[in-house]
């Protein structure tokens, strides 16, 4: 054990455990934003799916069952809401980076409001970013709690463009994702979604979308795409799992086709 010698939070002397969880000293933990419907939360089973995955890939040891058990009481409780589920490793037992393993993972349930008609743009519009996203196969698709670049991307977006939502590319040019959330496209006369294999998130909403298409027998890819396709796409459309699929009317200042295919996936999508 190596504990403070002294610890303040705003200036005052702190005895709880929360101040040293090491989700808010290194980003050490997993997130899920989850739509509860009817008291239900929508994809449950994808969203079971990814954070175990995370927890087997960080090495993070927690009861699962318990963890999904206080999401569903929360769900039940609340009818219609978005849940936020954070899993950290714990509180750090010895300073440094290194677990110790002996952690003991805390779980933070927040209820917020569930989407509001009208929370989205009658016009959603998208714009390229400069803000590239740094490739890690390791933490690629992982749902982590480290998201700074996501956050300077919408200070940067915030900044430059009224637009709702950010493109993004890896270091290495080619397209990943929005800033908060999936992308997909249709170019050169088929449907295609950026692969996440180097980094971005493996979304559940994304998941879904492909599951969808694959089902109704549309045909839809996942591949390496260099950034500038961005510049020929004929449609677009992003997902995540609080707004499912919407499409994009404007891209870069360019008016994109009402009538793509992905239009009707989106439909689908939201019948679900």
């Amino acid at each position: 054990m190596n504990q403070p010698l002294e610890l303040l939070v705003d200036g005052a002397a702190c005895g709880d455990g929360w101040p040293q969880d090491r989700a808010l000293m290194y980003g050490d933990g997993l997130f899920e934003t989850m739509l509860v419907r009817g008291g239900h939360i929508r994809f449950e089973e994808r969203h079971m799916a990814r954070l175990a995955e995370g927890c087997q890939r960080l090495a993070i040891t927690a009861d699962l069952p318990q963890v999904w058990s206080q999401a569903r009481l929360a769900a039940r409780r609340h009818g219609e809401a978005t849940l936020r589920l954070q899993l950290t490793r714990g509180a750090a037992l010895a300073r440094g980076y290194t677990p110790t393993g002996a952690e003991s993972a805390r779980v933070i349930l927040a209820v917020y409001a569930a989407p509001a008609a009208g929370e989205l743009p009658a016009r959603v519009k998208a714009v390229s970013l400069s803000m590239t996203l740094g490739e890690n196969p390791v933490l690629a698709g992982l749902k982590h709690c480290n998201r700074l670049e996501q956050v300077l991307a919408r200070l940067a977006l915030r900044e430059s463009s009224d637009a709702f939502e950010g493109l993004m590319a890896s270091s290495s040019g080619v397209l990943v994702s929005g800033t908060m959330s999936n992308v997909f496209l249709e170019l050169d006369g088929e449907l295609v979604t950026p692969s996440v294999d180097l980094c971005g998130v493996a979304g559940v909403m994304r998941e879904v979308v492909l599951h969808t298409a694959a089902q109704g027998g549309r045909a839809l890819r996942i591949a390496a795409l260099p950034f500038d396709v961005l510049g020929r796409c004929r449609a677009l459309a992003l997902s995540n799992a609080r707004m499912g699929l919407v499409p994009v009317h404007e891209l870069d200042g360019r008016a994109l086709a009402p009538d793509s295919p992905l239009h009707a996936l989106a439909a689908q999508v939201a019948a679900l």
